[in-house]
């Protein structure tokens, strides 16, 4: 019970239990690595969505809030986006895992570097 309570003294923003699944990212194969990037990117924004609605309602004397209920929303915010990203629901892992995660062009490719525009043409 101690490193619970330990846990629970973090400020929220500190506590980053995703972390080691960035980690793993890293580990991945190359061909694996975009859908899995994807996965994850998805699984962040759903939990910070849920979060987002979490506060949306209005607080109680029923439930009333402490650090000991926020770590445990955290946990149940996160574990229903990765139920709900397993379906892939925005279609990221799909996208992304076809395409690929690729870098910006350089400015000198988009013509905005210099001795050109943005347009394709000399600046004049």
């Amino acid at each position: 019970m101690a490193e619970v309570s330990s846990l629970l003294a973090l400020p929220p923003a500190v506590y980053d239990p995703g972390g080691a699944d960035l980690d793993a990212l890293k580990r991945l194969p190359e061909s694996q690595a975009p859908a899995a990037a994807a996965k994850e990117l998805e699984t962040v924004f759903l939990t910070d969505l849920l979060r987002a609605l979490r506060r949306t309602v209005p607080e109680d004397d029923y439930l009333p809030r402490s650090p000991e209920r926020e770590v445990l929303d955290g946990v149940f915010d996160r574990t229903v986006a990765e139920r709900m990203a397993a379906g892939d629901p925005l279609g990221l892992v799909r996208l992304l895992g076809q395409v690929g995660l690729k870098s910006p062009p350089a400015a000198a490719d988009r013509g905005d570097g210099p001795g050109g525009s943005a347009k394709g043409g000399p600046e004049g």
